[in-house]
């Protein structure tokens, strides 16, 4: 059966080989208690690097519970140090360390969430390689949630990025990043094209031989699931040699880049059922974690293989004790009874196995429609959130436009209302000049007509002016002013002349025809019956003035004034109260 380790159980190794036995614990406790100690007394630089032998301490029992808060603590007063001290590489390491450590818990969200400001920063003052540390991170964070998508749109954006600084180093990371995606996805050639393009990338970081050992070895692992057996080994044998220089380097062992080499090799020798040789490599993981890491799956594997399935099964117990949620150690149980002649237990097994996995789905499942629930009833109230802000925004909009126009509107009657006041001044203005001019005259003293009335000589013969005079007596007389049948050949008849002379004497001596005469007459007296008889509609003066069509007579009289009759009375009354 194929067996790819995780790389989370293969970074485990680093910190599970240090739980050996109970005064090991105390000592730890007598450290910390030390550490905190210092920090305690000490400030900058000391209290620094005091802190980071404490979180160190912490991280080793990182899966205790509330472990993590004191983590994040530890490193938040950490970052506040190197501030003080204007260490910038130091804070970019620290904030990397950070998010390192909610990663490893599985906070993949909180991950998210705070990814973009920490590369905010990381970018701002050029701190590349944890810039790109950070993004691997980012991007693991949504291969977790297995948004496969996502996570690749990121990483080709970041790797676009780096390839553009030409930084090798950051488009190795990066390159990894994408073949764990193809490897989660079971695209292993397009994982070994990116793993081998990365492993080109990094080879010559000398500050990155942690990621390229990490690199190689899962290039070993991918060709191990394509069983490329031969290939996987030659891999296997440069990655020890990658080991080797990281720790030349480092000047220290490197415990957990063996083992997880080591676990490949088990992996790869058990596929080729050479068990005798994945025998040797489980030894040499329980040598170097001195017993801590038990392999009971793996050495289960190895006894299946040499069909000592009594053992195996021991073996395979103790794994699924271990980790119940491993379907892997129960499918070789199933195997193993099976090969036992246990059909019965093998039966009941299966079935187990199956009601657990319908539990977990029914549980994931009902988990995810929990989910898009709340997230349903959050859209639902942000929606109606923003739509009862767009509801009161058109209100206020229109409340506002309401009030701007009802401004308007009272402007513009009061500029009217002004201008109409100003109208029917100047009109009465005009009557008393036309008063006082006919007193003056020596001429006969004229009706209401402005027209008539100057101080000097009108133009015209004095026939024509004489035939003038006849027509206004003429039209006083009787009330025929106010007779709306009234024509011209009527009031030429009457005056004994033809039309052509009588409309050539009104015009040359008044200006107009004999009609706009006629009309300028009756507007005039209109304009004293809205005056003096307020009990008067505007209708009835039209009627009484001769105009049988009254918008007609709005029609004059605004055209003759610049103001309605209806406003000219308002105008009136209010000068006279």
């Amino acid at each position: 059966m194929k067996n790819i380790v995780s790389p989370v159980v293969l970074w485990g190794t680093l910190f599970l080989f240090l739980f050996s036995s109970l005064s090991a614990q105390n000592s730890r406790q007598r450290a910390k208690d030390s550490l905190r100690l210092v920090v305690s007394k000490t400030e900058g630089a000391e209290r620094l690097a005091a802190n980071k032998k404490l979180v160190g301490l912490y991280q080793l029992e990182v899966n205790k519970d509330q472990v993590l808060d004191t983590i994040l603590a530890i490193y938040d007063a950490m970052n506040a140090d190197a501030r003080k001290l204007g260490d910038l590489r130091k804070q970019g390491t620290i904030l990397h360390n950070r998010l390192t450590a909610i990663s490893s818990k599985g906070l993949y969200d909180e991950v998210i969430c705070q990814a973009p400001a920490t590369l905010d920063f990381l970018a701002r003052n050029e701190l590349w390689k944890n810039y790109y540390l950070v993004c691997s991170l980012f991007i693991n964070a949504y291969i977790r949630q297995g948004e496969y998508e996502k996570a690749l749109a990121k990483a080709d954006s970041i790797y676009n990025c780096a390839k553009a600084q030409d930084n090798r180093a950051g488009m190795g990371v990066i390159l990894h990043d994408i073949s764990r995606i193809y490897t989660f996805q079971w695209r292993y050639p397009e994982a070994e094209k990116c793993l081998r393009e990365s492993i080109d990338m990094l080879q010559d970081q000398t500050s990155y031989l942690n990621m390229l050992a990490t690199v190689s070895c899962h290039l070993v692992m991918n060709l191990i699931a394509q069983k490329r057996y031969d290939e996987a080994l030659k891999a296997a044998c440069k990655t020890e040699e990658v080991n080797r220089r990281f720790e030349a380097a480092a000047k220290s062992p490197q415990p957990s880049a063996w083992c997880n080499l080591w676990f490949s090799y088990i992996d790869l020798y058990r596929q080729m059922n050479e068990f005798d040789k994945a025998q040797l490599y489980i030894n040499k993981v329980d040598s170097a974690t001195k017993g801590s890491v038990k392999l009971y799956k793996e050495r289960g594997h190895v006894l299946y293989g040499k069909k000592r399935y009594r053992e195996a099964l021991e073996m395979l117990d103790k794994a699924i004790e271990q980790s119940p949620n491993m379907i892997e150690s129960k499918g070789l149980k199933l195997m193993t009874l099976i090969q036992m002649d246990e059909p019965e237990k093998a039966v009941e097994l299966f079935y187990k196995v199956i009601e657990e996995r319908n539990a977990d789905f029914n549980r994931d499942y009902n988990a995810k429609l929990d989910e898009i629930r709340t997230q349903y009833e959050v859209d639902k109230y942000v929606a109606e959130k923003e739509r009862n802000r767009i509801y009161f925004l058109f209100a206020l909009g229109l409340c506002l436009f309401l009030v701007l126009l009802l401004a308007g509107v009272v402007y513009y009657n009061r500029i009217i209302a002004a201008k109409n006041r100003n109208l029917y001044r100047q009109i009465k203005e005009q009557d008393r000049m036309a008063n006082e001019l006919s007193l003056l005259s020596v001429t006969p003293p004229p009706v209401e007509d402005t027209s008539l009335a100057a101080a000097e000589e009108l133009p015209g013969s004095s026939q024509q002016r004489k035939l003038v005079a006849q027509l206004r007596e003429y039209l006083l007389k009787d009330n025929n002013l106010f007779n709306a049948n009234l024509a011209r050949d009527e009031i030429a008849s009457a005056l004994g002349t033809n039309k052509n002379a009588l409309n050539e004497a009104v015009k040359t001596v008044i200006g107009k025809t004999p009609m706009e005469y006629v009309r300028t007459m009756q507007l005039d007296e209109a304009r004293r019956l809205l005056e003096k008889h307020p009990e008067l509609t505007v209708e009835a003066v039209a009627l009484n003035c001769g105009f049988n069509v009254v918008e007609t007579f709005y029609r004059l009289f605004r055209k003759h004034y610049g103001i309605t009759p209806a406003e000219y009375r308002k105008i009136a009354l209010s000068e006279q109260n």
